[in-house]
């Protein structure tokens, strides 16, 4: 508990002896022992009180619930946070307003509407439509350099002194 080892229990125990002195260090040994004896006691004490606050129903409730939750249970859990289920129906109700939307269902249309259209007008133009580019790989070709077109240098020297 206190690594102390045989050395330092013996220097210990003669600055003990020397400054208590030798008659009154077995009533200094007994105080100590009373006192370690009541700190053990209380710290015992403490436990055990703190042993029953646990036991507790809302504590042991909490504690199941936890046991609930990393088992995939979640019932206690949504019990707890929404006791009158005035959450949970309202997210019902705003689930059924959306399923019920008929604008949702017009929009989807309309954008299938809209695809298809801009797909005949890319066929009208005779380019593809984008989903057929994104299926057939572009080939690139890669063109060779022409070789250049060497002229002698005498050769223009002599032609444009013969014309001039």
């Amino acid at each position: 508990m206190l690594d102390i080892g045989g050395w330092e229990f013996l220097v210990v125990a003669f600055v003990l002896l020397m400054v208590v002195g030798p008659k009154e260090l077995p009533k200094m040994l007994r105080g100590f022992t009373r006192f370690t004896r009541q700190m053990r006691a209380m710290a015992s004490e403490f436990t055990r009180g703190m042993e029953d606050i646990a036991s507790q129903s809302e504590v042991s409730d909490l504690k199941n619930t936890i046991a609930d939750i990393k088992q995939g249970d979640y019932s206690n859990l949504v019990d707890t946070i929404d006791p009158s289920g005035d959450l949970a129906d309202t997210v019902d109700e705003t689930k059924r307003s959306i399923a019920g939307n008929t604008d949702l269902e017009e929009v989807k249309s309309l954008v299938g509407d809209a695809k298809a259209m801009i797909g005949d007008d890319l066929q009208q133009a005779g380019t593809k439509s984008p989903a057929a580019k994104k299926t057939t790989p572009k080939k690139t070709v890669v063109k060779k350099p022409a070789p250049k077109k060497t002229t002698r240098p005498s050769a223009t020297k002599k032609s444009k002194k013969s014309a001039g």
